[in-house]
């Protein structure tokens, strides 16, 4: 029952993770691919596993928690690929009277979501990857002395 629970918990922090990740898979998503949809069960897959070979529950949340933590410092990169890639949509669909601006415009746009990303990002991020230090490292330390 207890590798059961680890799964799930492997598998939630998974989904966490895809959610965090989603801005990236979303800017490599071409027409006709599956690639989103693949790349989150990948994503969720290699979490259940992990969450499965934690020897304790405290250890699979740890470890979820790690890992979510440091999907949440890439968030930052996530929405400037996404932002790039809505730009270039932009830029590219423009009429040439109005490149200029749109130009303009998506790159303010693009610093902005980067910007807003980068600090959801690195304060979530440093939140959870404590959680997940303190709890896959933490914990009662049992020290035997022993006497001549």
């Amino acid at each position: 029952m207890s590798a059961v629970f680890r799964i799930v918990v492997g598998a939630i922090f998974g989904i966490l993770c895809a959610f965090a990740l989603s801005p990236a898979l979303a800017a490599l998503h071409s027409d006709g691919s599956n690639f989103a949809s693949i790349s989150t069960f990948v994503i969720v897959a290699i979490m259940a596993v992990l969450g499965f070979f934690a020897p304790t529950i405290r250890r699979a949340f740890g470890r979820g928690f790690l890992l979510l933590g440091l999907c949440c410092f890439a968030l930052p990169f996530s929405a400037m690929l996404l932002s790039g890639r809505a730009a270039n949509e932009v830029v590219s669909q423009a009429s040439a009277d109005g490149q200029a601006a749109a130009v303009i415009g998506a790159g303010a746009a693009g610093i902005a979501v980067t910007g807003v990303a980068t600090f959801v990002g690195l304060i979530a991020g440093a939140i959870f990857v404590i959680l997940g230090l303190v709890l896959a490292l933490g914990g009662r330390r049992e020290v035997i002395v022993v006497n001549r």
